[in-house]
């Protein structure tokens, strides 16, 4: 009897002890969910992923090459695992097509201007608004700077795409082929392709322009056929898509600073183990340091060679773009509430 009862003892501590532990592995905040490894088994620092990166230029531009020494940087800090393969040239699609691929999960990774993911989220156009920006510098400030990030995480909350880093195109400027452009009244009349972003028409309708919006692969026929009389857009895409080839006059009016997101849909982000997102994220930035160098260094060589084949360059005074800038008071006043007054003036007042 004696035995019996202890052994039904002993039968009872072992099934408690049981229990405690089962309790004690399923406590609060804890997951019955294995860790998270990689494939087949790996753990996630051996993880292989391949990642596509589409944008629309073309691979004469310091904008493809900051993207290929994104993903040369990244192959290399992650042993080859993370493999980023570059599309330029709208490869993937437009501009457009790539936001939407974007927030759709469609699209791993692009650049895509800002003026492009606006209509995403309408704060974004500030980076647009006509004349805002002082100087490159104030436009580093702003992107780099409290009001980007404010920016940036609107956009992840929104849409879902996150930010990695701010490329540039540089101010952008007018060329056309009709005569050169040095008041807001030699605009008028004028037939000019612009992006497909309701600010940029609102800027140019400003200056009774005859808007043409359309995509980028198609502005160098329109121009050349005659169909538009000219364009806008950053020295740099004039020079890399020729168009100095068939338009005499380019007007250094820097209108408008051209930011270059470089983006990757977070679903996909958060699936990245976090030693490669790291890796990531400094990678973007070291490419943003040095596709801005590039590009500013690049510009008066691209101005030389186009005005070694025929192109005018106007250079405007400070009087003559004052005169343009206040035309712009109306498209201010159109997108502030859309954009938010408080962020036009953090802009203002970014040193």
């Amino acid at each position: 009897m004696k035995k019996r009862l202890m052994v039904v003892g002993l039968v009872a501590i072992l099934v408690a002890a049981l229990l405690v532990g089962i309790v004690g592995c399923g406590g609060s905040g804890s997951s019955n969910e294995p860790a998270a490894t990689g494939t087949n088994g790996q753990e996630p620092a051996q993880q292989k992923f391949s990642l596509k990166l589409g944008h629309p230029y073309d691979e004469k531009q310091p904008l493809h090459q900051g993207a290929v020494l994104l993903a040369d940087l990244v192959r290399e800090r992650t042993n080859g695992n993370v493999d980023i393969k570059i599309f330029p040239n709208n490869t993937l699609g437009s501009s457009r097509d790539l936001a939407e691929g974007l927030q759709l999960g469609t699209i791993d990774m692009a650049l895509v201007p800002t003026t492009n993911m606006a209509p995403f989220y309408k704060p974004l156009d500030i980076f647009y608004f006509p004349f805002i920006f002082r100087d490159k510098e104030h436009a580093y400030a702003v992107a780099d700077g409290p009001v980007g990030q404010q920016l940036y995480e609107g956009l992840l909350k929104e849409t879902g795409i996150r930010t990695l880093a701010m490329f540039e195109s540089g101010f952008r400027t007018i060329t056309n082929s009709k005569k050169p452009i040095r008041t807001p009244e030699d605009m008028a009349g004028l037939k000019l392709r612009v992006t497909d972003s309701p600010i940029n028409v609102s800027t140019f309708r400003a200056l009774d322009v005859q808007v043409s919006p359309m995509a980028l692969s198609e502005v160098f026929t329109a121009l050349q056929q005659g169909t538009v009389d000219g364009q806008d857009n950053p020295v740099g895409n004039v020079y890399a898509y020729r168009y100095y080839e068939v338009q005499k006059y380019i007007t250094l009016t820097g209108h408008q600073r051209a930011g270059i997101m470089v983006l990757i849909n977070d679903n996909l982000w958060n699936r990245l183990p976090a030693e490669y997102q790291t890796i990531i994220a400094e990678a973007a930035k070291e490419a943003e340091a040095w596709q801005r160098k590039e590009i500013n260094a690049k510009e008066s060589e691209f101005l030389e060679e186009m005005k070694q084949a025929g192109m005018e360059v106007i250079e405007l005074t400070p009087e003559e773009k004052a005169k343009f800038q206040e035309k712009m008071l109306a498209v201010w006043q159109e997108y502030e509430d859309s954009v938010g007054k408080d962020i036009v003036e953090a802009v203002l007042n970014t040193k």
